[in-house]
């Protein structure tokens, strides 16, 4: 499966099961009482309209506005569907609108490991559609759901002309029987 939730312990393995999922950041800022906060509908429209992000804090303040709007938009400009089948995108939309709502505990984007992929790439069914940087870790602020680990989303995330991008896995060729 190309997204999936993780439940993060305190201890991590090296072989994560990674996928791109819901992520967010944490961006809380006093709303002023001379200027009212964009609704849902306005904020939508200005995360779809900005540029994409090109470093580490803008990535978190993009992804936590549309997250915050529910702009399923800006995710559409966000990930890269470069080989994406049509099911496979309706499930990944449908996985980060899942996170629309959700409270963030705390957001990060860390270095992708080196064998990062090697789990989720080692039939040799799927891959990258493109080269990997970074992971964004959204942990939720929720009971954990089992352990003690609070619920976690977790993005692939790669740079292309300068912008930061929501990686995905792709299948390496056709589908079975066609």
């Amino acid at each position: 499966m190309i997204l999936h939730r993780l439940k993060v312990r305190h201890t991590m393995k090296p072989g994560l099961r990674l996928a791109a999922l819901a992520l967010a950041g944490v961006l809380a800022g006093p709303a002023g009482a001379q200027s009212p906060q964009p609704g849902p509908q306005e904020g939508a429209a200005a995360a779809s309209a900005a540029p994409l992000p090109s470093q580490p804090d803008a990535l978190v303040a993009y992804v936590t506005q549309a997250i915050r709007d529910h702009d399923v938009a800006a995710f559409e400009r966000l990930v890269n569907w470069t080989g994406t089948r049509a099911q496979r995108k309706r499930l990944t939309l449908y996985q980060i609108r899942s996170g629309f709502g959700r409270p963030i505990k705390a957001a990060s984007l860390e270095p992708m490991p080196e064998d990062g992929l090697a789990e989720a790439t080692a039939r040799g069914t799927l891959k990258a559609n493109m080269p990997i940087t970074d992971r964004l870790r959204v942990v939720f602020d929720e009971p954990p759901v089992e352990g003690d680990a609070a619920p976690t989303s977790v993005f692939l995330i790669g740079r292309e002309a300068g912008t930061y991008r929501i990686a995905l896995l792709v299948p390496t060729g056709p589908p079975k029987g066609k």
